[in-house]
């Protein structure tokens, strides 16, 4: 596709942190120009279709949507609001967790969450009320969440980032069933025991308790209503156009080369992509050898496998609730396994049926795999992998439903088809660096090596994405305020952001 030769900004990559930049500056007058290798937009947003039902790739259900609260605001302010179509999940049972065949549903609300834990624990009043307010008090310090101008935003400043999750919450409570519930949500950031930051489960916990809702028609529609403002704002949204190297001279970048295409100029460069990459394809940025080398050093979240399930018709109840399933006796450790022991446990997402009612047309599992099983095929790429790769996949999804059955009996008779993707598929569409599920890890022990700034060495090149900031929709989303404040300043960008919160 034809291009113009200059832009004010140009975005290599339309993850959700690209196109949130993208959103936020082409509103504010910049010409912007966003650029994705792929066929598709989103990263981690997008969706697909197998026998005419849509699958999420990355983003299942989002939180606090309700008007005033934060992600509503965010969406507001990015002008995709009205675009996105969501449904709240069971008021009740938003969240199901199972552990060892125990159940607890997770209601909407904290206030609520709170009630029903003290309803189930009495004798645990004290340690849930320490619990929730420390959740609390750390939720309410971050100043962008809270909508309040952000003087310093480093990571010192975060209240329990150095804590660890699992000695939190067993200094205020030794019942074992307890603590897995007030743990349950490290699935969402694949926190481990031993290193799980309490900062980072705190956001997200309350993020979901405040309000939970899952999108009706995919992460798709985030996605094409971003590139919707873009292009209404006077930018382009290019796909297949692969950024090959960002040429520098005199610590600025001069040049985007673009594969197969004439090179763009850009007063700035914004990258959503992996920080290592960027700095890889960078030419003549001089980074410190010592920053080259932490980037390197850095932990990957662990991957996952996921199973896409097209049920028989009217065979399946619809369950509007997240199920968390545990093969073991506590919600740590479903990433430790063997090749015979594997999966210990999963995340199940139904979609109900347009057609019928309360039945299920289709489910997502996911459940942790390590990059490192994928040994075999790192050098394969998509559609082109071999049969081993599809008998390991085809073995991989007859285990997962084996456990899945543990919970639903016979489901196994109602699915019409299977489809699955892994560690190396999240790789190839999002360009995630061993296929991530959320990016760098954030070890309590050592928090500052996970930190990496948005700006750069390179005066106009600045980063985005999953791995500034935090992950997932509301930290990606920050990171976008955080990157796009270095070029607009961020209390200007904090200003506009509070005229877009609902009051009730």
């Amino acid at each position: 596709m034809e291009t113009q030769s200059k832009y004010d900004i140009v975005i290599v990559g339309s993850g959700l942190g690209g196109l949130a930049c993208g959103s936020i500056l082409s509103q504010r007058g910049y010409s912007v120009c966003v650029l994705e290798q792929h066929h598709q937009i989103g990263g981690c947003l997008q969706d697909f279709k197998r026998k005419g039902k849509l699958f999420d790739t990355g983003m299942h259900y989002i939180g606090s949507y309700d008007d005033g609260q934060i992600l509503n605001t965010l969406f507001r302010y990015f002008a995709i609001y009205k675009d996105v179509d969501a449904e709240k999940l069971d008021l009740h049972a938003f969240d199901v967790l199972n552990v060892n065949n125990k159940e607890f549903s997770i209601p909407q609300g904290i206030k609520q969450f709170k009630e029903k834990l003290i309803e189930s624990f009495p004798n645990e009043k004290d340690g849930i009320k320490t619990y929730i307010n420390k959740l609390k008090e750390i939720f309410s310090s971050v100043d962008i969440i809270n909508l309040r101008d952000v003087n310093v935003f480093e990571l010192a400043g975060k209240k329990g980032l150095d804590e660890n999750v699992f000695e939190f919450v067993s200094s205020i409570t030794s019942d074992i069933d307890l603590q897995n519930i007030l743990c349950y949500t490290n699935s969402l950031y694949a926190g481990k025991k031993k290193s799980a930051s309490l900062f980072i489960h705190a956001v997200i916990s309350i993020f979901y308790l405040q309000s939970a809702y899952k999108l009706k028609h995919g992460g798709g529609q985030i996605a094409n209503a971003f590139k919707k403002v873009i292009e209404n704002n006077g930018g382009r949204v290019l796909t297949q156009a692969k950024v090959e190297g960002l040429i520098c001279d005199k610590d600025r970048i001069e040049e985007v080369k673009v594969k197969g295409q004439n090179s763009i100029q850009a007063k700035i460069v914004i990258s959503n992509i992996d920080p290592l990459t960027t700095m890889e394809m960078t030419t003549g940025g001089n980074f410190r050898k010592v920053y080259l080398s932490r980037l390197k050093r850095q932990e990957q979240t662990i991957s996952c496998f996921s199973l896409y399930v097209v049920f028989k018709e009217k065979s399946v109840k619809y369950i509007n609730s997240n199920l968390y399933y545990y093969n073991d006796k506590d919600v740590w450790g479903i990433d430790n396994y063997s090749e015979q022991t594997w999966p210990q446990g999963f995340m199940l997402y139904m979609k109900e049926s347009k057609e019928h009612k309360g039945y299920a047309e289709s489910m997502i599992v996911l459940s942790p795999m390590e990059y490192n099983e994928m040994a075999p095929w790192f050098d394969t790429e998509i559609e082109k992998r071999g049969d081993d790769y599809k008998k390991m996949k085809a073995q991989k999804s007859d285990q997962l439903i084996n456990l899945i059955e543990k919970k639903f009996p016979s489901i196994r008779k109602d699915i019409a088809n299977t489809y699955s993707s892994t560690p190396l598929s999240y790789r190839d569409y999002t360009g995630v660096r061993e296929g991530a599920m959320y990016g760098v890890s954030v070890d309590n022990r050592n928090p500052f090596e996970s930190q990496i700034q948005p700006r750069t060495r390179v005066k106009n090149l600045f980063l985005t994405g999953q791995n500034i900031n935090m992950h997932g929709i509301l930290g990606v989303s920050i990171g976008a305020i955080l990157t796009c404040g270095e070029i607009e300043g961020i209390n200007n960008i904090m200003a506009d952001l509070r005229k877009h919160k609902q009051t009730t």
